[in-house]
């Protein structure tokens, strides 16, 4: 009986703990953006407790440069299979490279100036 209830417990106990993704975890990864230029692959689904990374990253002074996104675009307002062209996102001004379709990758141009 005691170990039916330590199992329990235990079960209990992990079930009732909250997931944490690692964007979550900003004490460990903002102080090493600090003072960087850079870029991020996102998607409409990167978001940190409903925020989008690359938001909270520039309400912390994070210098993000550039953005990569792929199918469905950056916002996610892009239908599946939908060409995407480079653009510049309305919410921050910060350029948008698409890496939807023949531009898989970012390329060397794509990456100067970023950390």
């Amino acid at each position: 009986m005691k170990i039916f209830f330590t199992l329990l417990l235990t079960i209990t106990s992990l079930l009732s703990s909250e997931i944490k993704v690692g964007a979550e975890d900003t004490a460990i990864y903002l102080p090493l953006l600090k003072s960087k230029n850079i870029a991020v692959v996102v998607n409409h689904a990167s978001l940190v407790h409903q925020e989008h990374l690359v938001d909270l990253l520039l309400k912390h002074n994070i210098q993000v440069k550039r953005i990569f996104a792929p199918e469905h675009g950056f916002r996610g307002k892009a239908d599946a299979g939908e060409h995407l062209k480079n653009g510049v996102d309305a919410k921050s001004g910060l350029p948008i490279i698409s890496l939807y379709g023949k531009h898989k990758k970012p390329s060397k141009q794509d990456l100067e100036g970023i950390d």
